[in-house]
């Protein structure tokens, strides 16, 4: 499997490195395939490991911090990162993209509108469409994509992408099937770790899920009790309708349920 580390601060920002090795090793020892010389950066820092097409992040326990998306790496332990998450270890910082073809100018556009979960048609890359088209290099327009990505609304978290409007939690599936029992748990982790906060509109967003497995129901019925005693609300939108009967069949139908996002924002409930 391979996949990208595209650099994100500093001179080389938008540079990417390709990775094709289940092991790649990340400090400033010489046995390290990216050696960095630079204070708060181990000997053998962190490594990352690809097992059955999954991509993992383990701190090797050098006494220097190793964070994924804001949040520390347990010492000596090892957890799994997903496209877009954001690496940093000592000054240096990394956005992983999962890229099995070699990125190239040719198709750009496609990693950029992947990397950005939006098409190209939409109104992020209307807006400045001149700009993006004017990169000649790879490298100058991935930066470029790297600062979009910054500033849009929403962050992505591990396999969620969260986001405010108009006082209204935005929580998008980044993930296209809700199915396998290992895979539902991790993501409930992540909802109950990133909204474990007191009386928030929680939307969850099903635009990108094309299947739903009964634990995958059943963890959004659990989430939705979670999040009872903390004062929240929640509602779905954007929900297929296969998916639709699914729900109704766990007796989910007490949920709100909107067709849109926009028609769940503006909505009271």
């Amino acid at each position: 499997m391979k996949f990208y580390l595209i650099v994100a601060r500093g001179k080389q920002k938008g540079f990417p490195i390709p990775i094709t090795v289940d092991l790649f090793m990340i400090g400033s020892s010489e046995m390290c395939q990216l050696r960095a010389r630079q204070p708060g950066i181990g000997e053998e820092h962190c490594a990352l490991v690809t097992r059955e097409r999954k991509v993992f992040i383990r701190d090797m326990n050098s006494g220097e911090p190793t964070t994924l998306n804001g949040t520390l790496v347990p010492p000596g332990e090892e957890c799994p990162v997903h496209a877009g998450d954001r690496l940093e270890v000592g000054p240096l910082e990394f956005m992983i993209q999962f890229r099995e073809k070699p990125l190239s100018q040719k198709d750009l556009e496609e990693w950029a509108a992947r990397c950005l979960d939006v098409t190209l048609e939409q109104e992020l890359f209307d807006e400045d469409a001149d700009d993006f088209h004017q990169q000649t290099t790879a490298a100058s327009a991935a930066a470029s994509i790297i600062d979009k990505l910054q500033a849009q609304r929403g962050l992505v978290m591990g396999r969620l992408r969260i986001g405010r409007d108009q006082g209204v939690t935005t929580v998008r599936f980044n993930d296209a099937k809700l199915v396998d029992e290992s895979e539902v748990a991790l993501i409930k982790k992540e909802l109950c770790h990133y909204l474990g906060k007191a009386n928030l509109r929680v939307l969850l967003d099903f635009k990108n899920v094309r299947r739903m497995s009964t634990s995958g129901v059943q963890m959004i019925g659990d989430f939705y009790t979670w999040l009872k005693p903390w004062g929240s609300t929640m509602a779905l939108c954007r929900v297929r309708e296969d998916l639709k009967a699914i729900l109704r069949t766990l007796d989910l139908a007490k949920i709100p349920l909107f067709k849109d996002k926009r028609e769940a924002i503006d909505a009271r409930w």
